[in-house]
């Protein structure tokens, strides 16, 4: 992958690869699961460490047969079953490991192989079948002649075992020819030759079992992913103009009859309410909007919350923990940051609120700004319920408006202003006449012009 990540926690749709497979492993019941950690594994094990996996260590990683054997202590004694899956293939679903359960169970098989048919499997391990069809072994590419190369049946690495017979058939496997490595693969020939049975599923689709190695498998099970998201959300009731054009994260969570235009990116940990209209090219990120707004071109919410009913946009930009109560209306070309605005307020045209709290019903004029930074410190501005700030008013914290006060338009305030009252801090206005000839030296402008 060529990056100083953990390849298992390069993130696939907004969150780790790893993520996906334990999410996963989580549906389908595993009572316990062991995470087997190499290179870079300080990253993994940290990243992990709120949840409940246990860790084996492979130093140094000596095969996939190898990395089993790390973790044969802490299956010491155990008696059901094992499933051994990759933190690089995400995309295989819960659905298909409950497939791959159920044809093990049925089968009383001592080993069950998730299997994929490839057009080009080059890379991969085959699968090799005796002429009734029964899985026989499984031979590495690198270890394969021309005609096993042929066979374009491919293992997954999907693996479930009866636990004491897969730790049993790790005592035989020798290293391999070519790289001097234990593979995990060589247990099946070793359980066949002591006459235990191996069962086979085949994924439904290619591409559920992509692997990632690079920078092109990963945008290709991005991809995979993103499609399933959209697919899942619109049969749940979400509307999207544009599907291939719109970008959800496998975290995010939409109301029905909310729909969606083209070029919107959801990323994160975003939740959007039901009956909700998000327009072209809006970007949220870690950010929650309650039922029935709307956004229009060009909003962008990070790290915020807007309650229900807001309008946003269009092309304004609220962020840094900012939050909007009911029927809030932020417009054009507005930034709002660290910022608590009440139920029914507006700022809609070319302002600037940092570091400020609005009650309720708050209205505020084009061109509005609160200087909240001196240059050392961020001060706050407190403008109460009901009260008016005139356009291009320049509120200099720390300052207060208070409840239903005015403050005029062009004003630059530097104290507080007291509920109900009146505030103009600007210079009366000085007409000058016959000014603009006489500084042209009695020319005609008009003329000249």
């Amino acid at each position: 992958m060529k990056s100083q990540i953990a390849k298992p926690l390069i993130p696939l749709c907004g969150k780790p690869m790893i993520l996906h497979v334990l999410e996963n492993l989580e549906d389908v019941g595993a009572e316990r699961v062991i995470v087997v950690v190499g290179s870079r594994r300080e990253q993994v094990i940290a990243a992990l460490a709120q949840r409940r996996e246990e860790f084996a260590v492979q130093d140094p990683p000596l095969g996939t047969g190898h990395a089993v054997q790390c973790a044969e202590h802490l299956l010491d004694r155990f008696d059901g079953d094992v499933l051994v899956t990759c933190a690089d293939i995400p995309l295989v679903r819960a659905e298909t490991l409950r497939r791959l359960l159920d044809e093990h169970w049925a089968r009383g098989a001592a080993a069950t192989l998730l299997t994929a048919l490839y057009e080009n499997p080059t890379g991969y391990g085959r699968i090799v079948r005796d002429a009734s069809g029964a899985v026989t072994s499984i031979v590495e590419e690198k270890e394969a002649d021309d005609a096993i190369r042929a066979v374009r049946e491919i293992n997954t690495g999907v693996y479930v075992f009866r636990a004491p017979l897969l730790l049993e058939a790790l005592r035989y496997i020798e290293p391999s020819n070519v790289k001097g490595e234990l593979y995990l693969t060589d247990v099946i020939a070793v359980l066949r030759s002591h006459g235990q049975s191996i069962a086979a599923v085949a994924a439904d689709n290619a591409a559920e079992v992509i692997g990632v190695n690079d920078r092109v498998q990963l945008a290709d099970a991005e991809r995979t992913c993103r499609d399933r998201i959209r697919e899942r959300l619109m049969r749940d009731g979400v509307t999207m103009i544009d599907p291939p054009s719109t970008f959800i994260d496998g975290t995010v969570v939409i109301g029905p009859d909310t729909v969606l235009m083209a070029g919107v990116h959801l990323l994160g940990h975003c939740s959007v309410g039901a009956r909700c209209t998000i327009g072209p090219n809006c970007f949220l990120e870690n950010s929650s909007l309650g039922d029935g707004c709307t956004l229009s071109v060009g909003a962008v919410m990070r790290d915020s919350k807007a309650a229900s009913a807001c309008s946003l946009g269009p092309y304004c930009h609220v962020r840094d923990h900012s939050t909007l109560a009911d029927r809030v209306r932020v417009g054009s070309y507005t930034e709002i940051v660290r910022t608590a605005i009440g139920a029914g307020s507006k700022a809609l045209h070319f302002s600037y609120l940092g570091d400020a709290t609005l009650g309720e019903d708050v209205n505020i004029g084009a061109g509005t700004v609160t200087c909240n930074y001196d240059g050392r410190r961020k001060s706050p501005t407190v403008i109460e319920s009901h009260s008016f700030v005139g356009s291009d008013a320049i509120l200099v914290a720390p300052v207060r408006v208070g409840e239903g006060a005015y403050v005029a338009a062009g004003s630059v305030i530097t104290q507080d202003v007291p509920p109900g009252s009146l505030a103009i801090a600007r210079e009366r206005q000085t007409v000058i006449p016959d000014w603009a000839r006489r500084r042209s030296g009695g020319s005609d402008l008009e003329s000249e012009a």
